[in-house]
């Protein structure tokens, strides 16, 4: 019986005071910080300054003296040519001198600025109206632009035409056009003048947003090791999968897809490497994905096979950041050290509402068949290698084994076979196998044929995504709503997959220093069509159907098509997800640069499952089974923020962050099934339905029902203090402590911090004749992450139902107690160099990082058994990854008619196994100074072309014997691989397996290209990996015999060569060791079979077109675009299967078991209006 851990019993009453006390201290020195000296009007300055405006005089008064001004921007307006020269004067004489019309009261080292009181009162204030439009280059309009007055703030927004109207006090003056992406245009204006204005776009990225954890910083400050990925490299690709968006973009982000299954359940998602076992339930490798500051986590539902992100519409985006260092990411504690993925949908803009309507169609096929013997070719091979199995005798009587070489030796030999239908000519059940008579009687039309399977399991996909968004408002309020609708026919019978989604993101200012966001997104998936299976680790998704092990001999209609569908055609299949997201933050601001906030989030997952199984399909009983689940998750956070950012002499720049968060994760579950229908029609249990049933002599149940229940809190507070001195000298700290209740009670509390420096160096006055370096900085950092583990009751223990004695039943732990396991804790180092060259024509970000991942959890071995048990959970590896990556960006053609860019990334991993807690390699899995990820193989020294080839052993008698395969009665002979014996006990087994390659790529990486002309663009992506190690076991064992399964042949053994005679070089060994029992021979898995594969892909083509903006005026609308988009159009690689992205990198065998990826074409309209 678990205990109810509210808030107050979690912490305790010493732990809630000593949090109260650090608030207020908190609270009582950020006060202090607005408060400075006192000041008065007798503080004397000495400036010169011409033509400047009000605000920038006030700014130079304050660098002198640290006096504070505080006014309306309405009441300075007309004071925007200022030319004044003073020499030691009094601020009060200054200010009265050069302002007329101003009153000016000094509280402390507070100015407040008034307009004079005007007594006659009927005297109007004269308005002008200025109207124009702004545009890019193109003549397209800009919508968005910020236009200001200079040396004021008061100003408006263009519409989505480009168009703005201001009204001003005054006839004449400048205008400042600024647009993100775009250089800052000034233009005089008049009263009754219509503007044009022209943007051009900027080349420097300076001061380019970039989204942090709990806030933003501009990338000049940025001293974080963060990738972006925005919202138009996500919207023209029709995708399930978020994260297969992701993949070539990012530099130390790599994104596998090993399978293509509709739904997202296929793709590994790995930040600087792997540095946790991939153990269910306790960290399975995937980062901290935080959508809109609610954290959620990225998992393939066991009971749905849908993938929590094919939830999140890509269209509905505003942009992806990964933080990949410590500095970045430690500031999320102990759900950081896989990295963190924060993801931002869009938002309303103040200004003209914008109506968008995309919509695309695809068409998706399976790439490519593997070559395959069909008909008479695959009987000819299986009869030709069931007449050449062997299998050897022993004499009892001289302890020896012989292999039979004639019919005459095997006659009567007990155990002894030589030809598979002959055997040792005995008489025998054994002999009477089904599978002969489908190779050898070839004159029944039923074993017949030459069925493709293939043709038969997949088909052309097709994929429709809609989608329509609406967005604007005003200075008040602003708001976002979209809807979706995805539906997707996969390229595999019984793969479909639908989504529904509506998005809603409001934000509220109902007064000047209070603002209220509300984000809502709500999801429904469906699946209910699929059979795919998953992996053992439950994220990979399966072929529906397995055309690998079908024979082409069978015919592809009537009963056997029927049987091999079955599971399709007559299992009835509903699997649902519903997903509920949303968060709402209250923001209120005390001073400038001073805010508090609170926000609460809540995401709530429900998968709904129902199979049923017709009675024919049970063989035994003919009993139908229907069997239903609930399995519904909820995460609860609220989080209080303080925030303060402020400048001394507009030199010292602070940017303080302390918070509080509070997080409950539940989950529910709900399980029943019942066998017994009355009818196949009838696919749920219902009232009446049989509760027991005699069968076999005993009374069994017919239904059944099981629930659970678990949770997890988590309990933390934090906070970054960040300063730069002139935006060149860059400081940053940030500290967590987090509580969890996963963990005993004297490791519940762990505490990461980070510190990162960084330098730009390019702003020092001796970089100005270095005139090709445009900006250059560096950067340092280092942090502690951590990462609690998923399963809430790991070191607690669970009890779960023992024997039963008297009718009562017993209770009995399902896992040993741990108190003392705690948390899975990183290091990481960071060195990062930022270079911008020849006017931003080339930026590049390099980066070198260390990482030293301790305590990883592992089930090491007891002494003894304890309640049965011989492991326990435990702290008990170390791991370490470093590696470099690199980020370039080259505007090839930028101030052309024909723009072109493209952007190149690598990254290069190196992953070590340092430490185990038994100083050795563990359980034949894992060797330390190797990969933690290893291809495990037979050592295979050659083919033995005679018998001296072949090593002995001696037992215990004294008695001579060649190495065993397969079992001592099958000793290795001339013509087969010999296969080394590593630990030495004279047999062949897969305990001779050892590490032969790691099956991590040695780098891996992306290209991209973008070329625009005139209203046409073409954006090419490819990704690439080059180095891993695999085994094409799909190919190189489909040969092997096996007599209770023989699939279709998937090698052309009439160009392959068998040993026969001693000098033979062949590809394969003597055919007489044919037979599956033997290691090492036909199955494929020896290292000579390794292939150090690299493969580059052209993942996405996407050719655009951008109407005129005349033509679609014409039609009422504000913009039309037109595009075809290409995905997965072509592989390069030196790989013998098919897809080398397909093998999961956990395992390097490539069993053609995996949902292929497909190749697909979309021709897809985005409207805006």
């Amino acid at each position: 019986m678990k205990k109810n851990q509210s808030f107050y019993y979690f912490y305790g009453k010493k732990n809630l005071l000593k949090i109260m006390r650090l608030l207020f201290i908190l609270m009582t020195m950020t006060s202090m910080t607005i408060s400075a000296n006192g000041f008065s009007q007798e503080q004397r300055v000495t400036l010169d300054v011409k033509n400047v405006g009000a605000m920038e005089l006030f700014k130079q008064i304050q660098k002198e003296t640290n006096l504070f001004f505080v006014y309306n921007d309405a009441d300075l307006i007309s004071f925007n040519n200022i030319s004044v020269s003073a020499k030691d004067e009094a601020v009060d004489v200054l200010l009265n001198r050069v302002f007329t019309g101003l009153d000016f009261l000094f509280e402390g080292n507070v100015i407040i600025v008034k307009p004079t009181q005007v007594k006659d009162e009927k005297k109007e204030v004269k308005k002008f109206t200025i109207k124009g439009k702004v545009v890019d280059e193109k003549k397209q309009p800009l919508p968005g632009v910020t236009v200001r007055l200079d040396s004021t703030t008061v100003g408006c927004a263009t519409d989505a035409q480009g168009v703005f109207t201001l009204t001003l006090p005054v006839e004449t003056g400048r205008l400042i056009f600024s647009f993100v992406g775009f250089k800052q245009e000034i233009k005089n204006f008049k009263a009754g003048e219509e503007l044009l204005v022209v943007l051009k776009e900027e080349v420097s990225d300076l001061d380019e947003v970039t989204v942090i954890a709990y806030g933003e910083r501009n990338k000049k400050e940025l001293i974080s090791s963060i990738s972006s990925v925005k919202s138009k490299d996500l919207e023209e690709v029709p995708s399930a999968s978020l994260e297969n968006l992701l993949q070539g973009h990012m530099a130390g982000v790599e994104v596998s897809n090993v399978s293509g299954a509709p739904g997202g359940g296929g793709t590994r998602v790995a930040i600087r490497g792997y540095n946790t076992l991939m153990q269910e339930g306790v960290n399975d490798g995937t980062p901290l994905y935080v959508v809109d500051g609610v954290p959620i986590q990225s998992f393939t539902s066991p009971l749905t096979g849908t993938n929590t992100l094919a939830e999140i519409d890509p269209m509905t985006i505003e942009s992806v950041e990964v933080l990949k260092d410590a500095a970045s990411a430690a500031i999320y504690g102990s759900r950081a050290s896989n990295g963190v993925i924060l993801i931002t949908t869009k938002r309303g803009r103040e200004g003209t509402a914008v109506f968008q309507a995309n919509a695309s169609y695809s068409w998706s096929c399976l790439p490519e068949t593997p070559v395959q013997i069909q008909g008479n070719g695959e009987r000819q091979w299986w009869l030709y290698a069931a007449r050449h199995v062997r299998w050897g005798y022993s004499n009892n009587m001289t302890q020896q084994v012989y292999m039979p070489s004639s019919y005459n030796e095997a006659m009567g030999k007990a155990g002894a076979v030589y030809d598979y239908f002959w055997r040792n000519g005995a008489s025998s059940l054994l002999n009477k196998v089904p599978l002969e008579r489908q190779l050898q009687d070839s004159l029944n039309p039923f074993y017949n044929n030459s069925t493709n399977w293939w043709k038969y399991t997949f088909r052309t996909g097709k994929i429709l995504n809609a989608n329509l968004q609406a967005s604007g408002g005003t200075a008040k309020v602003k708001y976002m709503v979209g809807i979706g609708w995805y539906n997707e026919r996969g390229i595999m019978v019984g793969s479909d997959f639908s989504r529904a989604n509506l998005i809603s993101n409001l934000n509220l200012t109902p007064r000047k220093n209070l603002s209220l966001d509300m984000r809502l997104s709500l999801s429904y998936t469906d699946m209910s069509s699929a059979g795919s299976g998953l992996s053992d680790n439950k994220n990979i998704s399966y072929m529906t159907v397995k055309p690998t092990s079908q024979s082409t001999l069978i015919p592809s209609s009537g009963t056997v098509y029927d049987k091999i569908f079955e599971g399709l055609n007559t299992v009835s299949e509903k699997k649902y997800n519903f997903n509920i997201r949303s968060n709402i933050r209250l923001a209120y601001k005390i001073i400038e640069g001073l805010d508090v906030s609170g926000s609460l989030g809540i995401d709530y997952s429900q998968a709904n499952g129902n199979n049923f199984r017709p009675s024919t399909l049970d063989s035994r009983y003919g009993l139908s089974l229907s069997t239903g689940s609930v399995i519904g998750s909820m995460l609860l956070q609220t989080e209080e923020l303080l925030h303060y950012n402020f400048s001394i002499k507009e030199r010292h720049n602070f940017d303080w962050l302390f918070g509080f968060s509070y997080t409950r994760e539940a989950k529910n579950s709900l399980s029943g099934s019942g066998k017994g229908s009355p009818s196949n029609y009838i696919h749920y249990v219902i009232n009446g339905m049989p509760t027991t049933k005699e069968l076999d002599g005993t009374v069994q149940a017919m239904q059944n029902f099981l629930s659970g229940f678990e949770e997890k809190i988590m309990v933390s507070y934090f906070g970054r203090v960040a300063y730069n001195f002139d935006r060149k000298y860059l400081m940053e700290f940030t500290l967590r402590r987090d509580g969890s209740s996963v963990f005993g009670k004297n490791v519940r509390w762990a505490t990461f911090p980070s510190i990162a420096l960084g330098w730009n160096f390019s702003d020092e006055s001796f970089m100005r004749n270095f005139w090709w370096l445009s900006h250059g900085k560096i950067r340092g950092s280092w942090g502690k992450s951590g990462q609690v583990f998923s399963n809430p009751y790991l070191a607690q223990g669970v009890l779960d139902l023992g024997s039963t004695f008297l009718g009562v039943s017993g209770m009995v732990p399902t896992q040993m107690q741990n108190q003392d396991l705690t948390w899975e804790k990183s290091d990481q180092y960071d060195l990062g160099l930022d270079v911008d060259l020849f006017d931003y024509r080339v930026k590049m970000k390099l980066d070198y990082y260390y990482k030293y991942t301790r305590s990883i959890l592992w089930q090491t071995k007891l002494p003894g058994t304890v309640y049965f048990h011989t492991t326990m959970w435990d702290n008990a590896f170390e791991v370490s990854n470093q590696g470099i990556e690199l980020e370039t960006q080259f505007d090839i053609l930028r101030d052309t008619e024909v723009k072109w860019r493209a952007r190149f990334n690598v990254s290069r991993n190196w992953n070590v196994l340092e430490k185990t807690y038994t100083g050795v390699d563990i359980s034949d899995k894992y060797v330390i100074g190797k990969s933690t990820y290893q291809l495990r193989a037979y050592k295979n020294l050659g083919i033995a072309q005679s018998e001296n080839d072949v090593p002995k052993y001696w037992d215990q008698q004294g008695n001579s014997k060649y190495l065993g395969n397969g079992g001592k009665v099958n000793p290795t002979r001339a013509g087969m691989n010999v296969i080394a014996d590593l630990n030495g006990d004279g047999v062949i087994t897969d305990k001779d397996l050892y590490f032969a390659g790691s099956t991590l790529p040695l780098a891996y990486g992306g290209i991209a290209s973008e070329v625009k002309w005139k209203g046409f663009d073409l954006n090419v992506l490819f990704n690439y990996s080059l180095g891993r190690k695999m085994i094409n076991v799909f190919r190189k064992s489909t040969l092997n015999f096996n007599s209770t399964n023989l699939g279709a042949v998937f090698e052309d053994y009439r160009n392959m060569s068998f040993w026969e005679k001693e000098g033979d070089n062949a590809d394969y060994p003597t055919i007489d060791a044919i037979y599956s029992y033997n290691y090492g021979q036909f199955d494929g898995q020896i290292d000579s079979n390794i292939e150090t594969v690299n493969f580059i892909r052209l993942k996405q083509l996407t050719l655009g077109y951008n109407l005129p903006s005349e033509w679609a005026k014409k039609c009422y609308l504000a913009s039309v675009r037109v595009f075809f988009t290409g995905e997965n159009l072509f592989l390069l690689t030196n790989y013998s299967g098919l897809d080398p992205e397909n093998v999961d990198l956990l395992q390097g065998y490539d069993r053609m078991e995996t949902y292929p990826s497909a190749r697909k074409f979309t021709l897809g309209l985005t409207i805006k209006f």
